[in-house]
């Protein structure tokens, strides 16, 4: 992700038992995006993609609780972080009700793809240097 692009930062997040390459297969599919780059760090692994102006970003922290220290926003019990993020030339980029009905149609398919609950729990908007705390539950 390469943030000098980025406006805008919604973040999701979800629980699932699925290592995160399987995880980001069923991904992939559901949201109809291309393969996404495999990398990894001392506390992490993740998979990203940069497609149609956006950027998703999958992180599942190889220990519990990771995603709580680094954004305390995040609801516990949730392994999967989803950083999804909008380049700041797209056209919708400030345009809430658009962004909130993205994020939302992409959270219930996730929900229902995983069979889990889907938490939209932050948006982040550059610039404006806004920082909206979310948590909203999507059921499956």
């Amino acid at each position: 992700m390469d943030m000098k692009s980025t406006k805008r930062l919604e973040h999701i997040c979800l629980r699932s038992n699925l290592d995160l390459k399987s995880f980001g297969e069923q991904f992939q599919k559901v949201l109809a995006i291309p393969k996404m780059e495999y990398d990894f760090e001392n506390e992490t692994e993740w998979l990203t993609v940069d497609v149609n102006g956006f950027n998703y970003n999958i992180s599942r922290p190889y220990e519990e609780g990771t995603l709580q220290q680094w954004d305390d926003t995040t609801p516990n019990d949730c392994n999967f972080g989803i950083v999804f993020s909008i380049h700041k030339d797209h056209p919708y980029v400030l345009d809430n009700i658009w962004v909130d009905n993205m994020v939302a149609d992409m959270c219930q398919q996730l929900a229902r793809t995983f069979n889990t609950t889907v938490y939209h729990h932050r948006s982040f908007t550059f610039d404006k240097d806004i920082s909206e705390h979310k948590n909203i539950a999507f059921s499956p």
